[in-house]
């Protein structure tokens, strides 16, 4: 200990004195659904580690952002001028969402203005069911049509 205190240092000193055992929290990587919009993947994986630290009002406000950019990104110029409650109405009206998701869209929607204009709080099972249904729209949104256009040019050329 007087080793570490006179050297004091974020990490341990290069020497036969010490070995490096592991890691003690563990690092965590959070990762977003494949062939998410970038910015969308990026407060996606912050909802998660806000949810990993705790910050439960957080990640569920960042899930609700991440539906904003994600519904923007699929109707594209057409929802500019939109809230989020008509762009998920939109999905649903084009067939690009089904009725469940729609009523998860619009649950996550107005719980995260809970979060953000209220003292309204919120748990880990709260925060963790706002990221699966978040998750679920990501994919659904994103990672299946991707697979399926993947899928269909793989055919053509065979």
């Amino acid at each position: 200990m007087d080793y570490t205190r006179q050297n004091s240092d974020d990490s341990l000193p290069q020497s036969q004195k010490f070995r490096l055992v592991d890691y003690f929290p563990k690092a965590r990587s959070h990762t977003a659904p494949d062939d998410c919009p970038e910015r969308a993947a990026k407060f996606f994986i912050e909802a998660k580690e806000n949810l990993h630290k705790g910050n439960f009002e957080t990640s569920v406000m960042l899930c609700r952002k991440v539906l904003d950019i994600a519904t923007r990104e699929i109707l594209g110029d057409e929802s500019k001028k939109e809230q989020l409650s008509q762009r998920i109405s939109m999905l649903h009206g084009k067939g690009l969402i089904t009725e469940q998701m729609k009523e998860w869209a619009h649950i996550v929607r107005i719980d995260s203005n809970g979060a953000v204009h209220s003292d309204e709080e919120f748990t880990k099972d709260d925060a963790e069911e706002m990221i699966g249904f978040t998750e679920v729209f990501l994919i659904y949104s994103f990672t299946l049509p991707a697979m399926v256009e993947a899928n269909k040019q793989s055919k053509v050329q065979q």
